[in-house]
């Protein structure tokens, strides 16, 4: 895979629902038996039965090379600053820092595995007050590095109070082809995961589905990995306000 600093690009428009699942419930046969309906996770991978293949804890002191490439330098494109420097590993949680300086620094990185098809789910958060400008996203990436084989952007933040959180589904041609919008406090920890198959995509938020998109002929597929990153998308001339993203965990699925 070539650096994928691409993937870290201005976005300058966006086109413009959720479902909640009932609580368990308690199925009585007799007064004195109870079948208690198992309780559902807040991991999609343990409620659908994923298949575990790889998997990241940042228990480490720095970012794992071995498992991502990490972003640094200048991108032409959109005018952003990356660096390794940004990207903070401590306590066991990965934080990617958006300076509040004029060079508005930021932290981006990428898996070093592409596969065609698969689950992702990873634990994060989004710390408020937040810059407008610095938009964190979860997303898979082709291996091609272009995005006219397609991008799914299954967690994307672009609300300074992080109070909602936003998905779009980009198909082969960069055509828009679905967007979804949740109102959540997202400055919790949620699992964010995404489902990537021949046929649909779904998103999913602490282990239910809240955006899935199938229209045929708009769904990837060539190679993809995970890309997580803190865009900075300028729109003023002064510098932004510091701005992070917490990571705990990333899990690979088949």
């Amino acid at each position: 895979m070539g650096v994928a600093i691409l993937a870290v690009r201005v976005t300058s428009e966006r086109f413009d629902d959720s479902g909640e699942e009932a609580s368990p419930t308690v199925i009585t046969e007799a007064p004195s038996t109870a079948v208690i309906t198992p309780e559902r996770s807040d991991e999609a991978a343990v409620n659908y039965g994923w298949r575990l293949t790889a998997q990241d804890d940042f228990d480490g002191r720095r970012v794992n090379t071995a498992n991502w490439e990490i972003y640094h330098g200048h991108n032409p494109v959109s005018g952003e600053n990356l660096s390794a420097d940004q990207c903070v590993v401590r306590g066991g949680t990965l934080t990617l820092v958006g300076d509040g300086d004029d060079t508005a620094a930021t932290c981006g990185i990428a898996w070093h595995d592409d596969q065609t098809y698969g689950r992702w789910e990873v634990r994060a958060r989004f710390p408020a007050p937040a810059d407008p400008d610095f938009n964190p996203v979860l997303l898979l990436w082709p291996e091609s590095d272009t995005n006219t084989d397609g991008e799914i952007d299954f967690a994307e933040i672009y609300d300074p109070a992080r109070q909602y959180v936003e998905s779009w589904l980009h198909g082969p041609g960069n055509i828009d082809a679905g967007h979804t919008r949740k109102d959540l406090d997202i400055t919790q920890w949620h699992n964010y995961a995404v489902e990537w198959q021949p046929d649909h995509v779904t998103c999913y938020i602490d282990g239910l589905a809240w955006a899935t998109y199938g229209t045929p002929g708009t769904i990837p597929s060539e190679p993809m990995h995970l890309v997580i990153q803190q865009n900075h998308n300028r729109h003023k001339p002064t510098a932004p306000i510091r701005s992070t993203a917490e990571v705990d965990w990333v899990r690979v699925y088949e």
